[in-house]
């Protein structure tokens, strides 16, 4: 079965911290969990965690976003305006191989977004993404890796991972025009997700009460200079 999980209107720090709460929930365990963030008003960006808080700030603060923090997931600089955000939780195998995950997801992803009139292709190469280099940050969407999807020789999907012992959580974001308000994108990636996991149901549920609380606290770290800070 997969779980769409339903929260409230989030911002940045908030969605950032449901998803690493859901991602250690005992009661989800073993579950796997589709949240689509529900944003609210504004503009925001996240940054890759193993990337340097300077350069971020200033290419974040550059396009004149203000509200932006670390991931608790790799990658790069990705900008929250008008992009589908979503993120999945499941279990990692034991011979669990991130390039491998990438590539199947992707794949179903592309297929099903295709069912939809989208003209993408998927990025043939094997270079992996880095963080910096020479001390400057890369943005997500102008630095395509392996695996990405394009369309016209520009990424419009891209996700990152961070695994948590047996669990996984992955933070995905299409940036195909108008894709938070076409639900014919959100419908591809349920089946895509569903087909990945081997599911056939799918349950929507909304985020409980001592998850939402967890995440709210968890959203001051998120806000902290500690944490955006980080490196």
């Amino acid at each position: 079965m997969v779980k769409i999980i339903l929260s409230p209107s989030l911002d940045v720090y908030g969605q950032m911290a449901l998803d690493e709460t859901l991602v250690l929930e005992k009661s989800l365990a073993g579950d796997n969990l589709l949240r689509f963030f529900n944003w609210a008003g504004g503009d925001y960006a996240t940054f890759g965690y193993a990337q340097f808080y300077a350069d971020a700030k200033k290419q974040i603060e550059s396009l004149g976003i203000k509200e932006f923090t670390r991931r608790p997931s790799g990658g790069g600089i990705v900008i929250h305006k008008q992009d589908l955000t979503f993120s999945l939780v499941f279990n990692g195998a034991a011979d669990f191989k991130v390039r491998e995950v990438y590539r199947i997801l992707h794949s179903l992803i592309c297929r099903e977004l295709e069912v939809c009139g989208a003209k993408l292709e998927i990025y043939n190469s094997h270079s992996d993404y880095r963080p910096a280099n020479n001390g400057v940050n890369f943005a997500c969407f102008t630095n395509p890796v392996g695996d990405d999807l394009m369309s016209g020789g520009v990424k419009v999907l891209g996700g990152a991972m961070r695994r948590y012992g047996t669990r996984v959580l992955y933070q995905g974001s299409l940036q195909i025009e108008n894709a938070r308000k076409n639900p014919a994108y959100k419908k591809a990636i349920k089946k895509a997700f569903a087909d990945f996991c081997g599911c056939r149901e799918v349950l929507h549920e909304p985020a409980n009460k001592d998850v939402l609380a967890q995440a709210q606290t968890l959203a001051l770290t998120y806000k902290s200079k500690e944490w955006k800070e980080k490196f």
